[in-house]
């Protein structure tokens, strides 16, 4: 993908023995194996038998082949998929893993995709892809949020190139009829390269983002059962490419993106959703854009990776450090073995955590890592 649009546009945590002898090393960060083809952020879904599916999305029309693969947690060995995304030229898609286990992806196609196509399935069981109903437009720098009800919000973007706004536009997608809807209320505020949290009591939260008027602290939370959008209070900092999670206790925790245009900054805020305001928590250790986050089952926050800004040269990074909502603060965790930004996280049944693949940019030079790393607490 494009550096200034991926700029623009990303593990693991310290655990402590409880025991008075002397504690049991963990085993930090290990080597799971080399990648078929690499990937970006947003592909990668852990299973209920801990393998891990990396589902086929392109970034851009000169990115790699959009190939899907499979890491089985014995072997470390990562396999390709026998058949080929059924849209291979879908680009800078969105995916999200339905109820039933298939995983949905939305993007944007210019090319050799057929009139309209801008949707696929793909079921792990019969590793299979499909194309379901499409949506109303082809969109890009967009998010995707499962409700309870295992129906998916499909949320702003561009719809258009050059993209010069997001959409306010929202579709909902049934995976029992595999068709998409028009949501009858959009959203408030144009917004692209945001992100979309599912609460607990079932709304979405929608935050930051970037549209004409600059990078935004404006947010709304979206009610499933009325369709209708409450605009909360703006968020202490502004945030772009940002990572948002979900905590134990209901808040949202949203985490570093742009502040400024090309500029990471390591801002976070936390979000109360029975009240509707939000407060400051505090900074991470390093400015981070395009950084991944994932709850960890301590209640803690992993946050790992991401891109950031030395003097002339944008350079990703390595290390990783955690939120204690206990201590309310960051603490330091042990960095990855590649540096990565824009990649992705999944959680294993266990607990430990898949990191794969991303970009690797370090003194002027772009390569992706085209590999994972296991981090097991």
């Amino acid at each position: 993908m494009n550096r200034q649009l991926t700029a623009f546009v990303v593990a693991l945590i310290f655990c402590l023995s409880a025991a008075v002898t002397p504690a049991i090393a963990k085993e930090g960060w290990k080597p799971a194996g080399t990648l078929i083809a690499d990937v970006q952020t947003g592909n990668a879904f852990a299973l209920n038998d801990g393998r891990v599916v990396s589902v086929g999305m392109k970034g851009n029309p000169d990115a790699w082949p959009a190939t899907t693969q499979i890491w089985n947690p014995r072997t470390k060995v990562w396999k390709a998929s026998k058949v080929k995304p059924a849209l291979p030229h879908l680009q800078m898609g969105a995916a999200v893993m339905l109820d039933d286990g298939r995983i949905l992806v939305t993007g944007s196609c210019k090319k050799d995709c057929g009139a309209g196509s801008n949707a696929e399935l793909y079921n792990i069981a019969t590793d299979t892809w499909t194309v379901p109903g499409q949506m109303a437009h082809g969109r890009y720098f967009h998010s995707m949020v499962k409700l309870l009800d295992g129906r998916v919000l499909v949320l702003g973007g561009c719809v258009i190139d050059p993209c010069m706004t997001g959409t306010l536009e929202v579709e909902v997608f049934d995976p029992k009829s595999d068709t998409f809807t028009k949501s009858p209320m959009p959203m408030t505020i144009h917004r692209v390269c945001f992100t979309a949290t599912l609460l607990d009591d079932g709304r979405v939260l929608v935050a930051g983002g970037y549209n004409p008027s600059g990078i935004l602290r404006d947010n709304e939370t979206y009610d499933p059962s009325t369709s209708t959008w409450t605009v909360n209070p703006p968020m202490k900092h502004r945030h772009v490419v940002h990572a948002a999670v979900l905590m134990q206790d209901g808040d949202v925790l949203v985490v570093g993106g742009d502040c400024k245009i090309q500029l990471p900054c390591g801002d976070a805020d936390l979000f109360n959703p029975r009240t509707g305001m939000w407060k400051s928590a505090g900074h991470m250790s390093a400015p981070r854009s395009g950084l991944s986050a994932m709850l960890l089952q301590d209640g803690k926050v992993l946050i790992s990776g991401g891109l950031s800004y030395f003097g002339m040269l944008w350079q990703d990074l390595q290390s990783c450090e955690a939120f204690d909502p206990v201590k309310h603060a960051f603490v330091e965790e042990e960095p990855m073995a590649a540096q990565r930004a824009n990649f992705s996280l999944a959680k294993l049944p266990n607990g430990k955590v898949l990191a794969v693949g991303g970009d690797q940019w370090a003194g002027g030079t772009n390569k992706n890592p085209g590999t994972a790393e296991l981090y097991t607490p």
